[in-house]
């Protein structure tokens, strides 16, 4: 295999020069001589290359000649060397590759009026390009169309055996999930075994495919590509912020592509350190919650108990008459809302104006607050940030990346790629603390598995390492002598050995695994739901800032602590100030010299600082009867919140709760007044990706039914109540947020940061570290034998879906149904006598209830797991709740339960 040019960051390969075409080029020693060719702007045809993995030199195609060498070479697969003197041009390199495409055409069928490739394959333009008209010994290869895989097809009779579905799986995403199988007389790709393909489903492979071999089941037959409108967008699934297309044909989404095609082949391979251009299953074929039958197509009125169809214009006066008794009655302070981190940057500005000016409450709150505000507070109170400090280049060339209570292959599938290409090109070691056995702990150099519960824990028992090791960078901590002898004092009260005995990973472990973060020059902290949606989860972000600092790793290039969002616009909705502790920019809502800014801009009085409520906060007040209205917009606390919240008990003694959403949520089917929303593929606007990336969402198709996008809603029942906002596009909204929060909107890149420790470590760090490291710790209850026995119930995300958004997309569905069944390891089951699909009874202090039961590798003895996304049976209702005193946000994720055989 020819190197690539990015190898090691650490190790340059020599520079050379050769000669092309009769001009002097340089290159590095030993890359392939088909990169060199392409970098000088000089494109050779090649069907098995791509830039973003190895090559792999079967299609023939890309000959060149090098001087000394009787016959022309595959330059894909020649290495470049000193002095080389290379022709890329000439007819009998014509013929040469004419011949080539001329034998992957004879065994090709010429089905291209019912091939979805046609008009979009790189065969028939090589054919046309090498005038390809006859075939004289044309022969049909009549293998049988593979279609066993739930979402791809495979035609092998189309297959030229490039080989780029393999190698974009093994070399890129290390699924591996496909192989070349001598069948049939010929030479066939199928999965892993011969077997239906199971796998992460990415689409990657369908992407490369420069032929119809591999088609989307989705959308087979449906169209011909010139048939199609593409819109470039931003995917709303999670906070990676991939870009896509979207492609429609009479508004109606038919497929969903991306920028890793076999059109996009021609790169360098260090760009893939920012992304390879690839989406994920829930990108690529969870488009059909966009214009599902599920989809609410007018707005709904209750009237008789009952919710009634009504036009737009009765639907908003009535809106408004009835805000307005209230507002009017009780005061502003009876009227609180709540946005999902689903909506763009322009909404969630305009929801936080909109409850501010137009209503006079700060009480008002999003998604974010479900986890990723621990993240926000802990680095915006510690380090003057408020988001995470790297990017994906970072993470990618990172030479030790510590992942913490992340699932992030299935969480976040392309900055889990990343990762993995630390692994494969930059050897990185990566260790993995989580309390299940996840794909990416397979892939780890260093993979800890912890007790549930216990990855915060393991953060004290890093801290505590570095510290008995003396590992401590002296730069870094002398500057805060005071700090830091604070420090050693607070996390002298967790022996190690306690840690150990509590994680279930031995002190040898922590010590190596504290040596390689330390000693790494530049290290990166990726932490996940495990920590940020676990119980003390803003106290364990300060644990990771301490290692941090005592490692030297705050503000060094290519260091630093990050974590990872499950909605697309989390960061977002802390930055346009969705909450009730900021402003948009996070500007404290406390700040004298932030409210009088805004004040002036918005042209009314504000809020009295100490006046906000948060999500919980809010649903007690709407029990207790302070809060008499609820604008719910995108949100579903009913189907997200236990039961013990008393989310449903709150909703019904609202006088008025307003629901704005795409879908009739289980919370819109209590509503007064249901508000049909668009989704992201029907307007214009931002998110603002995990990176810090600002991202272009754009309107690929028009709304369904009388749906609108959430911003116009907003501002007509906003202009109903006497405030006015005349705003006519997003864009609008855009021009006031960029005079507001200058420089924010720098169009994919994300802002450059630099954290300032300086101010937290001099004033109060004695006094709030004292408390971090206190030990709470507590034994697990003993085991009552086989027949009833104690576990740790995790509730989480899987990679085939995304909050509750996901179970609206029936593709989605149709590759991982809910099954009701609880996961738990094999283990366990042989020990309790279950078999696949028994019956069992779980309990906890909040209640009981009976499901069955499933086999998981993923999860560890002891421990049982059930996708968070699904509300039947109501596991959550299982869960206890306790809420963070820092940050407000409900941790509701784990539970001590019992279960026994039915």
């Amino acid at each position: 295999m020819a190197l690539k040019p990015a190898t090691n960051p650490d190790v340059e390969a020599a520079t050379i020069e050769l000669s092309l075409d009769g001009r002097i080029v340089t290159a590095k020693d030993g890359v392939s001589l088909y990169d060199v060719i392409a970098s000088t702007g000089n494109i050779v045809p090649a069907m098995c290359y791509h830039y973003t993995f190895d090559p792999f030199g079967s299609c023939g195609v890309c000959l060149v000649m090098v001087e000394g060498k009787k016959a022309p070479v595959r330059s894909c697969t020649a290495k470049a060397t000193a002095g080389m003197v290379v022709r890329t041009e000439g007819d009998d390199l014509f013929q040469a590759r004419k011949k080539a495409v001329e034998k992957h055409l004879s065994v090709h069928p010429l089905d291209c009026p019912v091939c979805d490739a046609d008009g979009h394959c790189e065969l028939q333009d090589m054919a046309f390009q090498h005038q390809v008209t006859t075939l004289a010994n044309a022969k049909q290869k009549l293998i049988p169309e593979d279609t066993r895989s739930l979402v791809l097809d495979f035609n092998m009779n189309r297959c030229i055996a490039c080989g780029e579905c393999i190698n974009v799986c093994k070399d890129v995403l290390m699924i591996d999930a496909l192989q070349f199988m001598k069948k049939d007389g010929f030479t066939q790709v199928v999965a892993k075994g011969d077997v239906a393909l199971s796998c992460e489903f990415c689409g990657d492979c369908l992407a490369v495919c420069p032929v119809g071999a591999i088609t989307n089941k989705y959308s087979k037959y449906l169209y011909k590509p010139w048939q199609l409108k593409k819109t470039t967008t931003t995917c709303n699934y999670c906070g990676d912020g991939c870009q896509m297309y979207i492609e429609t044909k009479d508004n109606e989404v038919v497929r969903v592509t991306s920028p890793l095609s076999w059109k996009n082949k021609w790169g360098d391979r260090a760009e893939t350190a920012k992304g390879h251009g690839g989406i994920c299953v829930r990108g690529r074929f969870g488009f059909q919650s966009v214009a599902g039958t599920a989809r609410l197509r007018q707005p709904r009125v209750r009237r008789d108990g009952n919710l009634v169809e009504t036009p737009w214009l009765e639907t908003i006066h009535t809106v408004v008459e009835r805000l307005a008794a209230i507002k009017a009655q009780h005061g502003p302070e009876a009227i609180g809302g709540l946005i999902t981190a689903r909506c763009s940057n322009e909404e969630l500005y305009l929801f936080q104006k909109f409850m501010r000016a137009a209503i006079g409450t700060n009480q008002l709150d999003s998604s974010a607050r479900y986890g990723h505000l621990n993240f926000v507070h802990a680095v915006q109170h510690a380090l003057g940030i408020g988001r995470m400090m790297n990017d994906w280049e970072d993470i990618t060339k990172a030479k030790t990346i510590l992942l913490v209570g992340t699932n992030i292959t299935e969480t976040n599938p392309l900055t889990a790629v990343r990762v993995k290409e630390a692994i494969r090109v930059y050897k990185s070691q990566v260790i993995v603390v989580d309390s299940a056995q996840t794909n990416i702990a397979t892939l780890a150099s260093h993979p800890m598995l912890v007790a549930p519960g216990t990855e915060g824990l393991f953060i004290q028992g890093l801290v505590k390492s570095v510290l008995e090791q003396d590992l401590v960078d002296e730069e870094a901590t002398s500057k805060h002598p005071q700090a830091f002898t604070a420090l050693k004092q607070a996390a002298s009260r967790v022996p190690l050995d306690v840690i150990a005995a509590h994680t279930g990973v031995p002190v040898e472990q922590i010590h190596q695994a504290a040596a390689i973060f330390a000693e790494a020059p530049r290290a990166i902290i990726l932490c996940g739901e495990g920590i940020v949606r676990r119980t003390g989860g803003y106290r364990h972000v300060l644990n990771l800032v301490d290692l941090a600092w005592i490692t030297g790793k705050l503000g060094r290039p290519g260091c630093g602590v990050n974590t990872i969002t499950e909605e697309p616009n989390e960061q977002g909705a802390a930055d346009m100030g969705a909450l009730p502790e900021c402003f948009p920019g996070q500007a404290r809502f406390d700040d004298a010299g932030a409210r009088e800014k805004f004040e002036k801009a918005w042209g009314a009085a504000l809020p009295a600082a100490g006046s906000g409520a948060s999500l919980m906060e809010m649903l007690k007040r709407c029990r207790s009867g302070h809060i008499k209205a609820l604008y719910v917009i995108g949100e579903n606390p009913l189907a997200t919140l236990p039961s013990s919240v008393g989310v449903r008990a709150a909703l019904e003694n609202l006088e008025l709760l307003i629901c704005q959403d795409p879908f009739l949520t289980e919370t819109a089917q209590l509503a007064h007044i249901v508000l049909p929303a668009c989704t992201y593929a029907e307007k214009d606007g931002t998110f603002t990706n995990l990176e810090g990336k600002v991202l272009r969402i754009r309107q690929t198709m028009d709304p369904i039914g009388e749906s609108l996008p959430d911003w116009h809603i907003m501002t007509a029942i906003a202009n109903g109540l006497g405030y006015e906002l005349p705003y006519e596009s997003a864009q609008d909204i855009q021009n006031e947020i960029m005079k507001l929060l200058p420089g924010y909107y720098n169009l994919g890149q994300p802002r450059k940061i630099s954290p300032k420790s300086e101010s937290y470590l001099a004033n109060g760090y004695a006094a709030e570290v004292r408390n971090r490291y206190r030990s709470d710790l507590k034994r697990k209850p003993a085991s009552g034998g086989t027949a009833r026995r104690s576990f740790t119930l995790l509730m989480g995300q899987v990679l085939y879906h995304s909050g509750k958004l996901s179970t609206q997309a029936s593709g989605l569905i149709k590759i991982l149904p809910n099954t009701g069944r609880l996961h738990m390891n094999a283990r366990d089951l042989e020990q309790m006598g279950l078999g696949e699909g028994a019956r069992v009874r779980v309990t906890s202090p909040k209640g009981s209830l009976e499901l069955g039961v499933q086999a998981d590798l993923t999860v560890l003895p002891g421990s049982c797991f059930f996708p968070e996304h699904f509300n039947e049976p109501q596991v959550k209702d299982l869960m206890p709740v306790e809420v963070d005193a820092d940050t407000g946000v409900p941790y509701f994720k784990l539970a001590e339960v019992t279960i026994e055989k039915l």
